[in-house]
């Protein structure tokens, strides 16, 4: 089992009159976008119903899809109807004279593209959602610390999350060890800083695949995934205590990159959600008890 990708949804708790208010402000986007997010996804899984077979769910979900232009065209029809009963001459609806067609058959294209059933087609787009959003989270909240520290108000990319904002942060407050130290022990992955880095660049170079270009890879992207991904291998070499969970993390980015170099296309899935959720809670976690850690030291200094 490898925590990183693990489906962890619990939090450290804080303290009411906790003074370090950035946690406080975190984990309650955090929860709110969790809850909504497995909610939404809970309702496309047929172990969510009881006596419900996966069959009987994506038939279901079928109905409800193919009814969707029936239900418009009823809307369609309706409107001068509704618009005459009010006293208001509606004229043409200039659509009705278009070539148009419904959003069902780009979607149904869709998941023809991705060899996906519907039910599997929403499910993924729900996935891509949530990844994303955790993204917002922690840039978010880390640029917000930084920026409030420094009093900067330089533009500073997503690439540069861990490099330049939150190893900033740490230099401020001088926590980076103990921030290292702490991270490494809730993550049993990471190993030091720089492997953090590593890993939030692949995480990055994806979302921005996902954001600019619809999850589409062509061959010099495919061979960027690579180079981020072997980056990351490299600082585990000759790491034996690593060993098992380096081995995990194999497992699965190479069924990413097996995905991409046969299809040109990266499905974001649950396990791509879980990592970017973990690193999300492991990085906020480390920060608040090294902050914290790094304030109780300085009390018993002062006294007296």
């Amino acid at each position: 089992m490898l925590l990183l990708t693990s489906f962890l949804v619990d939090i450290l708790l804080y303290e009411e009159d906790d003074e370090i208010i950035f946690y406080k402000n975190f984990i309650s986007k955090y929860s709110t976008m969790t809850v909504s997010s497995m909610v939404s996804q809970l309702a496309f899984l047929p172990d969510t119903y009881i006596d419900m077979t996966k069959e009987t769910l994506d038939n279901d979900i079928e109905n409800l899809i193919k009814s969707i232009p029936q239900a418009a065209e009823r809307r369609r029809q309706a409107y001068p109807y509704y618009t005459l009963a009010a006293g208001i001459d509606s004229e043409e609806i200039i659509q009705n004279e278009e070539k148009r067609s419904f959003i069902t058959e780009a979607f149904y294209k869709k998941t023809e593209k991705y060899n996906l059933t519907s039910r599997e087609m929403i499910l993924r787009e729900l996935n891509s959602s949530t990844f994303l959003n955790y993204f917002f989270i922690i840039e978010d909240t880390l640029k917000n610390i930084y920026f409030q520290n420094t009093n900067s108000n330089e533009h500073i990319g997503s690439s540069k999350l861990i490099s330049k904002i939150l190893e900033g942060i740490l230099k401020y407050k001088d926590i980076k060890n103990i921030f290292e130290a702490e991270l490494n022990i809730r993550s049993k992955f990471f190993i030091n800083f720089a492997s953090l880095n590593r890993m939030w660049k692949l995480l990055n170079f994806i979302r921005n695949r996902l954001v600019h270009f619809n999850g589409y890879y062509d061959d010099e992207a495919i061979s960027l995934f690579i180079q981020y991904y072997e980056n990351i291998l490299k600082m585990y070499d000759n790491n034996d205590s690593m060993l098992i969970s380096i081995s995990y993390f194999i497992d699965i980015i190479e069924k990413y990159k097996e995905q991409i170099e046969k299809t040109n296309y990266l499905i974001i899935d649950d396990t791509l959600e879980n990592i970017i959720r973990n690193i999300s809670i492991f990085i906020m976690e480390s920060l608040y008890i090294s902050e914290k850690n790094a304030n109780k030291t300085l009390e018993r200094n002062s006294l007296p």
